[in-house]
């Protein structure tokens, strides 16, 4: 069930309808209905798949209770491993078993074994993002930060809540579990606030990422036919297709949760105005950026170690930060750039003490943003390699850029970089009511127009 589309209107509504009736009743009664709805969602698109997100709410409720009753470390250790084996298993089933297997077997002779049984393996939408939620808890769990949860009512809706379980945020126990218990009762203005995050949302999505969409797959579908200048605008395009697209989700899913009470984490913080990767890093997808700090790039050592030791665990964390979004070579050689990336800065910035003019690194780090993603957005290798060649030739013919997509790149561009203005945003908030609902009201036609065609979010494949 896409987030732009009218069968998600249809299911919204009474969901609020019906918790707006239960307001001054039992918190219980709301919470077994978001619960109740929150599997219906996921439902939608393919009802078998529920069972494991079941399974994995199961597994660690019941994990975590123990683990809290429990003093010897080696059986803390055993239960958390518990955990992670279960959850990384299934995962590792369904996201990356014909990866792994076709890999193998493209360097020994023969035909790869149950080849067809691993090709018809479906990935289920979202179980990167509830696997990661789920192991943050038992984690934090087992570190003693954050306290089991006793009823598995609310346990379950925050594994499950719909808003944000099938592309994120990631939501972190010791940040929502608490909201459950305080009951929220979101007031006319925090509704507001939501609608107008939605509606900037679905803008995002529906009129920029999903317009600058046909240009970027004719592009990179053939990326041969087209010279330096076309895939450089391809790529400009892609950079913002894929930022309005993932934070349109995010904006979407805030909004939601205000609406319905919860405050969910930022994620997307204007990452094109970054002037370096770990200022990129700390405004492009956060909520998964901080996941891999805390629980993967600390426990590997962080910077704790020697020099080496701290390039060995940013290179090994972002390798596995690229894999985590996709069973292709393209995404670990994403993964691996960024990491490298991020230690030659280190020794430029940090350790030989490089400075440049802001403006300067502001440019230099969007443009090797925007090559990261041609990797991100390659077909395969051969594509990417080809696409990159492309870039330094001057000899195949310019094709004419659309009027609408050179639109689209400019409006991306001047809202990304106003929207750090700290008056422009104070300008929006304090605006009269009558501008937003004129905004809101053009939001809703062009989705409205728009949603016989509306197309899934990038993120729904992770």
């Amino acid at each position: 069930m896409l987030f732009n589309s009218l069968e998600f209107a249809g299911f919204f509504l009474p969901v609020v309808l019906a918790l707006l009736g239960l307001t001054r009743r039992s918190w219980l009664w709301q919470r077994v209905i978001l619960l109740a709805a929150s599997y219906w969602f996921y439902m939608a698109w393919n009802p078998p798949f529920v069972l494991l997100l079941m399974g994995s709410t199961v597994v660690d409720y019941f994990v975590a209770l123990r683990m809290e009753r429990i003093e010897r470390p080696l059986h803390r250790r055993l239960l958390v491993a518990v955990s992670c084996v279960v959850n990384l298993g299934v995962l590792g089933f369904f996201k990356y078993g014909h990866f792994l297997v076709t890999s193998a077997y493209a360097v020994l002779p023969g035909e790869p074994p149950f080849k067809e049984f691993f090709e018809s393996i479906v990935l289920p939408m979202g179980i990167s993002f509830y696997t990661f939620q789920t192991m943050s808890y038992t984690i934090d769990v087992y570190r003693r930060t954050c306290p089991a949860e006793k009823s598995f009512l609310d346990f379950a809706l925050y594994v499950t809540f719909f808003p944000q379980l099938v592309a994120g945020p990631i939501l972190r126990a010791t940040d929502f579990i608490p909201q459950l218990k305080a009951r929220p009762r979101p007031t006319a203005s925090e509704r507001m606030i939501g609608i107008d995050r939605m509606a900037r949302g679905f803008f995002k999505k529906v009129v920029i990422a999903d317009g600058l969409a046909t240009y970027v797959d004719m592009v990179y579908a053939n990326p041969e036919a087209y010279g330096a200048v076309n895939q450089l605008v391809a790529t400009y395009a892609y950079a913002f297709q894929i930022y309005c697209d993932f934070s349109g989700y995010s904006d979407i899913a805030i909004g939601l949760g205000h609406v319905l009470g919860f405050t969910f984490m930022e994620n997307f913080r204007s990452p094109y105005v970054a002037r370096g990767p770990s200022d990129f890093w700390e405004r492009w997808h956060i909520s998964l950026s901080t996941w891999l700090r805390d629980y993967l790039y600390i426990p590997l050592g962080g910077s704790r170690g020697s020099t080496l030791k701290t390039y060995r665990n940013l290179f090994l964390t972002m390798a596995l930060g690229g894999l985590w979004h996709g069973a292709a070579w393209t995404f670990v050689i994403w993964g691996l750039y960024h990491g490298t990336w991020l230690i030659v800065h280190r020794i430029l910035f940090r350790e030989k003490s490089l400075r440049v003019p802001a403006f300067v690194s502001w440019v230099v780090t969007f443009h090797l943003v925007c090559l990261g993603w041609m990797a991100f957005r390659a077909e395969s290798i051969e594509k990417l390699w080809i696409g990159l060649q492309q870039l330094v030739d001057f000899q195949t013919p310019v094709q004419a850029i659309p009027a609408d997509i050179a639109v689209l790149l400019a409006v991306a561009a001047v809202s990304h970089v106003l929207g750090v203005v700290p008056r422009l945003k104070a300008a929006w908030a304090g605006s009269y009511f009558g501008v937003k609902a004129t905004w809101y009201a053009i939001a809703i036609v062009v989705i409205f127009l728009r949603g016989s065609s509306a197309q899934r979010f990038i993120y729904f494949q992770f």
